[in-house]
């Protein structure tokens, strides 16, 4: 009992460690994810802040038998309130990312998050009963006792963890890739959201670029992009003559001064940063430049059209419906008129 007691403990304290890190190492998705599990927009930034430390606070808590009955509680407690959270967002039918841990393990909201919480939760509660029966085993002095099976079976354990997370991560990334298509989402399903560094400060949110009741361009980019240094002139123009009828948001790969010249010299205007592809990616937008429009009511309202050429037939499409009778308010009904999609990105979707 005493090991089994030991290898739970080291288990929720390496599950609340990487919970705690990857949140902190984004605090912009962090953010997004709790105002969308209904915490308020004012306390919001303060939640995410504070969440990771009393992850990392339960995590190291864990390790040493002193403080395991109250970390074991603590966990149990915030694990009480992740399971209850999750609950009434399914319910509702809701069901944006997680971002349980950060960027390095972000899934919509389902099943499997809820039992992977009360699973944990059990955990938890097991280990607290156990320190209220007698005093927490030591780790270090339990792991000591264990003999070399033993010590080989604890290493089969670790490696069948690690097979099991890699081939989920890889089924995700398979079915991410089927859901997006070529094409991009559905037309009409939930856009997901987001919320990243604002080039010129602060943070933006699917939720403010929509707050002003117009359809949504999001145009994928990279500074290293051949096709999309050529657009940016035109992005410009676009969001200066079109600012009443549609908000032009760019999405850029990198930081500031990676997108510094381009920015710069085009005095662009709403343009976020990703560091990746982690939006673009759930877009469909992979490759740049790559454009795709968003619903006043935050729902995918074309396909994804990709390369400058396809980008302004988008735009010419998405202003046509807006001064058109009966589309102020569902672009979604406009369709695209590109059956296939060309690509004319630099980098391509490697």
């Amino acid at each position: 009992m005493p090991l089994i007691i030991v290898l739970v403990r080291i288990v929720l304290s390496v599950v609340f460690s990487l919970a705690g890190i990857t949140k902190l190492m984004d605090q912009a998705g962090t953010r997004e994810a709790v105002k969308n599990f209904g915490a308020p927009e004012a306390t919001a930034p303060a939640v995410a802040l504070i969440l990771p430390f009393v992850e990392l606070a339960i995590a190291i808590g864990l390790l040493f038998s002193e403080t395991t009955a109250v970390s074991s509680i603590s966990g149990l407690l915030l694990l009480g309130v992740f399971i209850l959270a999750i609950s009434v967002n399914l319910a509702r039918g809701q069901t944006h990312d997680c971002h349980c841990f950060g960027q390095l393990y972000s899934r919509p909201l389902g099943w499997p998050t809820l039992v992977r919480n009360v699973v944990f939760a059990l955990g938890a509660g097991f280990v607290f009963w156990q320190a209220t029966v007698a005093a927490s085993p030591g780790i270090v002095s339990t792991l000591a006792t264990l003999s070399a099976a033993g010590w080989a079976l604890l290493a089969l354990a670790v490696a069948v963890i690690v097979a099991v997370f890699l081939y989920l991560q890889q089924r995700h990334l398979k079915a991410l890739a089927a859901r997006v298509g070529p094409e991009g989402l559905p037309i009409d399903s939930i856009a997901p959201g987001f919320e990243l560094p604002a080039y010129h400060g602060g943070t933006k949110s699917l939720a403010s670029l929509l707050e002003h009741g117009k359809p949504l361009l999001l145009l994928f980019t990279s500074p290293h992009c051949g096709p999309c240094i050529v657009i940016f002139k035109e992005i410009k123009e676009w969001q200066d003559a079109h600012r009443d009828q549609l908000t032009i948001a760019v999405i850029t790969r990198g930081t500031i001064k990676d997108n510094f010249v381009n920015v710069a010299r085009n005095s662009l205007g709403e343009v976020l940063l990703q560091k990746e592809r982690e939006v673009g990616e759930k877009y469909g937008g992979l490759a740049t430049p790559t454009g795709v429009v968003v619903s006043p009511d935050g729902r995918i309202a074309s396909r994804v059209a990709a390369g400058a050429d396809e980008i302004r037939n988008l735009l010419k499409n998405v202003l046509g419906n807006a001064n058109g009778p009966g589309n102020h308010h569902h672009p979604a009904a406009m369709g695209n008129p590109h059956e296939q999609i060309t690509g004319e990105s630099a980098e391509g979707t490697h």
